[in-house]
C-alpha cells in the first residue's frame, strides 16, 4: 500500500472560522457558548492553538460535527509540519554538512 503526503497544510481553526461564517455565527457569543475565552478562540480560528480532544468534543456537540472531524483535522496538520520541519533539517544536512564531512574526514 502506497501512501501519498498532501502538500496542503490546513490548520483546523481555518476550517471552523469557514464553518461558523457559513453558519452566521458570531464568533466571540460562539466561544462563550463552549466555554472558551473570545482570544484564545480567536488565536485558535488563526492557527495559533490547537485543538484539543477537550475542545473537539465541544464543538461536536455545538456543530454536530464529530470530533474525530477536528481531531484528524489537527492530526493532519500536525503530520505535515512534522514532515516539513525534518524535510528542511534533511536538506540542511545534505546541502551544508555533508559536503563539509566529505571534505574534512576525520
Amino acid at each position: 500500500m502506497c501512501l501519498t503526503h498532501s502538500s496542503i497544510s490546513l490548520h483546523p481553526g481555518e476550517v471552523l472560522a469557514d464553518e461558523l461564517l457559513a453558519r452566521e455565527e458570531v464568533k466571540s457569543a460562539f466561544a462563550m457558548r463552549i466555554g472558551i475565552y473570545p482570544s484564545h478562540f480567536s488565536d485558535l480560528l488563526k492557527g495559533k492553538r490547537n485543538i484539543s480532544a477537550s475542545i473537539a468534543v465541544r464543538l461536536e456537540k455545538e456543530l454536530n460535527i464529530p470530533a474525530e472531524f477536528w481531531l484528524g483535522l489537527e492530526m493532519d496538520y500536525d503530520l505535515h509540519n512534522e514532515r516539513e520541519k525534518i524535510a528542511l533539517i534533511a536538506g540542511f544536512f545534505l546541502t551544508h554538512m555533508l559536503p563539509y564531512l566529505n571534505n574534512h574526514q576525520l
